[in-house]
Protein backbone atom coordinates (compact mmCIF):
# COMPACT_ATOMS: atom_id res chain seq x y z
CA UNK A 1 0.00 0.00 0.00
CA UNK A 2 1.32 3.21 -0.79
CA UNK A 3 2.39 5.63 2.05
CA UNK A 4 0.12 7.96 1.80
CA UNK A 5 -2.69 5.33 1.63
CA UNK A 6 -1.09 3.72 4.68
CA UNK A 7 -1.15 6.69 6.84
CA UNK A 8 -4.88 7.61 5.51
CA UNK A 9 -5.90 4.52 7.30
CA UNK A 10 -4.48 5.50 10.88
CA UNK A 11 -5.47 8.94 10.58
CA UNK A 12 -9.42 7.70 9.73
CA UNK A 13 -9.83 5.00 12.01
CA UNK A 14 -8.02 6.19 15.25
CA UNK A 15 -7.45 10.39 14.94
CA UNK A 16 -4.62 11.89 15.43
CA UNK A 17 -1.74 10.08 17.21
CA UNK A 18 -2.41 9.53 21.06
CA UNK A 19 -5.92 11.03 20.97
CA UNK A 20 -7.47 8.72 23.16
CA UNK A 21 -10.03 8.50 20.67
CA UNK A 22 -9.23 5.41 19.45
CA UNK A 23 -12.07 3.35 17.79
CA UNK A 24 -10.96 0.12 20.18
CA UNK A 25 -10.10 0.70 23.16
CA UNK A 26 -7.94 -2.38 23.61
CA UNK A 27 -4.87 -1.31 25.06
CA UNK A 28 -3.23 -2.53 27.97
CA UNK A 29 -4.24 -6.54 28.95
CA UNK A 30 -6.59 -8.58 27.26
CA UNK A 31 -8.85 -9.15 30.66
CA UNK A 32 -9.16 -5.27 30.68
CA UNK A 33 -10.21 -5.82 27.28
CA UNK A 34 -12.72 -8.46 27.81
CA UNK A 35 -14.11 -5.82 30.32
CA UNK A 36 -14.97 -3.15 28.51
CA UNK A 37 -11.89 -1.30 29.70
CA UNK A 38 -13.24 -0.86 32.89
CA UNK A 39 -10.13 -1.46 34.26
CA UNK A 40 -9.13 1.74 36.90
CA UNK A 41 -9.72 -0.47 40.15
CA UNK A 42 -8.78 -3.74 38.91
CA UNK A 43 -5.29 -5.34 40.59
CA UNK A 44 -2.59 -7.37 39.20
CA UNK A 45 -2.52 -5.59 36.64
CA UNK A 46 1.14 -5.70 34.99
CA UNK A 47 1.45 -3.07 32.38
CA UNK A 48 -0.17 -0.41 34.68
CA UNK A 49 -1.99 1.04 31.70
CA UNK A 50 -5.21 2.02 33.34
CA UNK A 51 -3.80 2.48 36.75
CA UNK A 52 -0.48 2.20 38.15
CA UNK A 53 -0.85 1.50 41.22
CA UNK A 54 -2.46 -1.70 40.28
CA UNK A 55 1.51 -2.47 40.47
CA UNK A 56 1.70 -2.60 44.46
CA UNK A 57 -0.65 -5.17 44.52
CA UNK A 58 1.47 -7.74 43.62
CA UNK A 59 3.41 -10.12 45.91
CA UNK A 60 5.87 -11.62 43.50
CA UNK A 61 7.26 -11.19 40.63
CA UNK A 62 5.54 -10.80 36.93
CA UNK A 63 6.30 -10.86 33.16
CA UNK A 64 3.28 -10.39 30.56
CA UNK A 65 3.35 -10.22 27.01
CA UNK A 66 0.16 -8.43 24.93
CA UNK A 67 -0.82 -8.19 21.56
CA UNK A 68 -3.92 -7.23 19.31
CA UNK A 69 -5.03 -6.29 15.95
CA UNK A 70 -7.62 -3.79 15.37
CA UNK A 71 -10.70 -4.80 12.66
CA UNK A 72 -8.58 -7.20 11.11
CA UNK A 73 -5.70 -4.84 9.75
CA UNK A 74 -2.21 -5.48 9.98
CA UNK A 75 -1.92 -1.97 9.77
CA UNK A 76 -3.52 -1.80 13.06
CA UNK A 77 -1.59 -4.03 15.25
CA UNK A 78 0.21 -3.17 18.78
CA UNK A 79 2.57 -5.54 20.60
CA UNK A 80 3.70 -5.05 24.39
CA UNK A 81 5.56 -6.24 27.02
CA UNK A 82 6.00 -5.85 30.91
CA UNK A 83 7.87 -6.70 33.73
CA UNK A 84 7.31 -6.38 37.29
CA UNK A 85 9.38 -6.42 40.77
CA UNK A 86 8.22 -5.85 43.98
CA UNK A 87 10.90 -5.24 47.00
CA UNK A 88 11.06 -4.10 50.49
CA UNK A 89 10.75 -0.43 48.62
CA UNK A 90 8.28 -0.54 46.55
CA UNK A 91 7.21 -2.34 43.25
CA UNK A 92 8.89 -1.41 39.64
CA UNK A 93 8.18 -2.34 36.89
CA UNK A 94 9.16 -1.71 33.11
CA UNK A 95 7.61 -2.42 29.61
CA UNK A 96 7.41 -1.90 26.02
CA UNK A 97 4.92 -0.89 23.43
CA UNK A 98 4.74 -0.59 19.65
CA UNK A 99 1.61 -0.07 17.20
CA UNK A 100 1.43 0.53 13.41
CA UNK A 101 3.60 -0.73 10.60
CA UNK A 102 6.73 0.86 8.33
CA UNK A 103 5.26 3.95 7.27
CA UNK A 104 3.62 5.34 11.06
CA UNK A 105 4.84 3.37 13.86
CA UNK A 106 4.12 4.80 17.91
CA UNK A 107 6.84 3.39 20.38
CA UNK A 108 6.38 3.38 24.13
CA UNK A 109 8.48 2.99 26.51
CA UNK A 110 7.46 2.96 30.81
CA UNK A 111 9.05 3.13 33.84
CA UNK A 112 7.13 2.66 36.67
CA UNK A 113 6.86 2.06 40.97
CA UNK A 114 4.38 1.76 43.14
CA UNK A 115 3.81 1.15 46.87
CA UNK A 116 1.29 0.14 49.67
CA UNK A 117 0.62 2.12 52.64
CA UNK A 118 -1.85 0.90 55.91
CA UNK A 119 -5.07 2.71 56.00
CA UNK A 120 -6.23 1.72 59.63
CA UNK A 121 -6.36 -1.27 61.47
CA UNK A 122 -6.72 -4.21 58.41
CA UNK A 123 -7.18 -1.72 55.10
CA UNK A 124 -4.38 -0.44 52.87
CA UNK A 125 -3.91 2.16 50.33
CA UNK A 126 -1.80 1.69 46.95
CA UNK A 127 -0.28 4.65 44.84
CA UNK A 128 1.83 4.33 41.79
CA UNK A 129 3.68 6.64 39.30
CA UNK A 130 4.62 5.86 35.61
CA UNK A 131 6.61 7.84 33.23
CA UNK A 132 6.03 7.25 29.80
CA UNK A 133 8.71 8.12 26.68
CA UNK A 134 6.34 8.35 23.49
CA UNK A 135 7.72 8.54 20.00
CA UNK A 136 6.01 8.60 16.57
CA UNK A 137 8.20 7.82 13.42
CA UNK A 138 6.73 8.93 10.13
CA UNK A 139 9.27 7.54 7.22
CA UNK A 140 9.56 11.23 5.01
CA UNK A 141 7.86 13.07 8.06
CA UNK A 142 10.46 12.81 10.27
CA UNK A 143 10.02 11.74 14.12
CA UNK A 144 9.00 13.34 17.61
CA UNK A 145 9.45 12.02 21.28
CA UNK A 146 8.17 13.21 24.56
CA UNK A 147 7.27 12.16 28.00
CA UNK A 148 3.97 11.68 29.75
CA UNK A 149 3.27 10.93 33.52
CA UNK A 150 0.79 9.00 34.82
CA UNK A 151 -0.79 8.87 38.27
CA UNK A 152 -3.02 6.48 40.25
CA UNK A 153 -4.34 5.20 43.59
CA UNK A 154 -6.08 2.49 44.71
CA UNK A 155 -7.78 1.74 48.49
CA UNK A 156 -10.29 -0.80 49.27
CA UNK A 157 -13.25 0.50 51.02
CA UNK A 158 -15.33 -2.09 52.25
CA UNK A 159 -13.51 -5.95 52.26
CA UNK A 160 -15.99 -6.19 49.16
CA UNK A 161 -15.48 -3.06 47.36
CA UNK A 162 -12.15 -1.40 45.49
CA UNK A 163 -12.31 2.32 44.28
CA UNK A 164 -9.40 3.57 41.70
CA UNK A 165 -8.41 6.61 40.22
CA UNK A 166 -6.25 7.35 37.52
CA UNK A 167 -5.33 10.74 35.92
CA UNK A 168 -2.29 11.21 33.14
CA UNK A 169 -0.37 13.77 31.10
CA UNK A 170 -1.78 16.44 33.17
CA UNK A 171 1.75 18.48 32.82
CA UNK A 172 0.48 18.61 29.08
CA UNK A 173 3.29 17.03 27.11
CA UNK A 174 3.20 17.70 23.22
CA UNK A 175 4.84 16.22 20.66
CA UNK A 176 7.01 18.16 18.51
CA UNK A 177 5.87 20.99 20.12
CA UNK A 178 2.27 20.63 18.62
CA UNK A 179 0.34 17.58 19.53
CA UNK A 180 -0.83 16.84 22.70
CA UNK A 181 -0.83 13.51 24.01
CA UNK A 182 -3.93 12.89 25.62
CA UNK A 183 -4.90 14.04 28.90
CA UNK A 184 -7.09 11.40 30.68
CA UNK A 185 -8.91 11.18 34.39
CA UNK A 186 -11.13 7.92 35.25
CA UNK A 187 -12.41 6.62 38.37
CA UNK A 188 -13.33 2.51 39.01
CA UNK A 189 -15.12 0.54 41.08
CA UNK A 190 -14.88 -2.98 41.33
CA UNK A 191 -17.13 -4.78 43.53
CA UNK A 192 -16.78 -8.76 44.41
CA UNK A 193 -20.89 -9.86 45.53
CA UNK A 194 -19.50 -13.66 45.84
CA UNK A 195 -15.68 -15.02 45.51
CA UNK A 196 -16.88 -16.44 42.06
CA UNK A 197 -18.18 -12.82 40.27
CA UNK A 198 -16.15 -9.75 39.69
CA UNK A 199 -18.00 -6.20 38.97
CA UNK A 200 -16.45 -3.45 37.49
CA UNK A 201 -17.65 0.34 36.51
CA UNK A 202 -15.27 2.81 35.29
CA UNK A 203 -16.37 6.52 34.62
CA UNK A 204 -13.54 7.46 31.56
CA UNK A 205 -12.90 11.28 30.20
CA UNK A 206 -10.25 12.36 28.20
CA UNK A 207 -10.23 16.65 28.05
CA UNK A 208 -11.25 16.79 24.74
CA UNK A 209 -14.09 14.50 24.18
CA UNK A 210 -17.25 12.77 25.58
CA UNK A 211 -17.63 11.54 29.05
CA UNK A 212 -17.04 7.07 28.50
CA UNK A 213 -18.78 4.89 31.06
CA UNK A 214 -17.78 1.42 30.74
CA UNK A 215 -18.29 -1.72 32.46
CA UNK A 216 -17.64 -5.66 32.73
CA UNK A 217 -18.68 -8.49 34.90
CA UNK A 218 -15.55 -11.71 35.34
CA UNK A 219 -17.04 -15.06 36.32
CA UNK A 220 -15.26 -17.44 37.52
CA UNK A 221 -17.53 -21.17 37.12
CA UNK A 222 -13.56 -23.39 38.36
CA UNK A 223 -10.81 -21.96 39.84
CA UNK A 224 -8.44 -22.06 37.17
CA UNK A 225 -11.37 -20.59 34.42
CA UNK A 226 -12.35 -17.50 34.17
CA UNK A 227 -15.44 -16.04 31.31
CA UNK A 228 -15.82 -12.41 31.18
CA UNK A 229 -17.77 -9.73 29.21
CA UNK A 230 -18.09 -6.49 29.24
CA UNK A 231 -19.51 -2.66 27.53
CA UNK A 232 -18.43 0.51 26.72
CA UNK A 233 -20.17 4.06 25.58
CA UNK A 234 -17.96 6.86 23.62
CA UNK A 235 -17.87 4.88 20.81
CA UNK A 236 -20.19 2.34 21.57
CA UNK A 237 -18.32 -1.15 21.89
CA UNK A 238 -19.00 -4.91 23.18
CA UNK A 239 -16.44 -6.97 24.76
CA UNK A 240 -16.11 -10.85 25.56
CA UNK A 241 -13.22 -12.38 26.70
CA UNK A 242 -11.81 -15.98 28.75
CA UNK A 243 -8.67 -16.90 30.67
CA UNK A 244 -6.80 -19.36 32.75
CA UNK A 245 -4.38 -19.78 35.31
CA UNK A 246 -2.53 -22.70 35.54
CA UNK A 247 -0.10 -22.49 37.84
CA UNK A 248 2.52 -19.87 37.17
CA UNK A 249 1.03 -19.26 33.70
CA UNK A 250 -1.92 -17.04 32.71
CA UNK A 251 -3.44 -16.60 29.39
CA UNK A 252 -6.41 -14.31 28.30
CA UNK A 253 -8.05 -14.10 25.42
CA UNK A 254 -10.51 -11.03 24.48
CA UNK A 255 -12.44 -9.89 21.70
CA UNK A 256 -13.92 -6.29 21.45
CA UNK A 257 -16.63 -5.51 18.86
CA UNK A 258 -17.21 -1.80 17.64
CA UNK A 259 -20.93 -0.90 16.28
CA UNK A 260 -19.29 0.04 12.89
CA UNK A 261 -16.13 -1.59 12.65
CA UNK A 262 -16.42 -4.88 13.97
CA UNK A 263 -14.23 -7.29 15.73
CA UNK A 264 -10.61 -6.58 16.83
CA UNK A 265 -9.05 -10.09 18.81
CA UNK A 266 -6.11 -9.60 21.62
CA UNK A 267 -4.24 -11.64 23.47
CA UNK A 268 -2.30 -12.05 26.48
CA UNK A 269 0.38 -14.49 28.28
CA UNK A 270 2.50 -14.33 31.38
CA UNK A 271 3.62 -15.76 34.05
CA UNK A 272 3.75 -14.89 37.73
CA UNK A 273 6.11 -16.20 40.64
Amino acid sequence: MPRSGSFLIVVLLLGSPHSGRAQSSIEGEARAAALGDAATALTHAPTGYANPASWATFSGRAVSFFAFEAFGLAALRLAAAAYVEPTSLGTFAVGARTFGFDDYRETQLHLGFARGFGLGATRRIHVGLSLRYYRVSIPGYGKAGTLGLGLGGLVEVWPSVQVGFQATNFHVPKLAGREELARTMALGLAYTPVEQVLVVLDVFKDVRFPLSVRAGVELQPVAAFVLRAGAATEPSRFTAGAGVRLGKVVADVAGERHEILGWSPAVSFGLRW
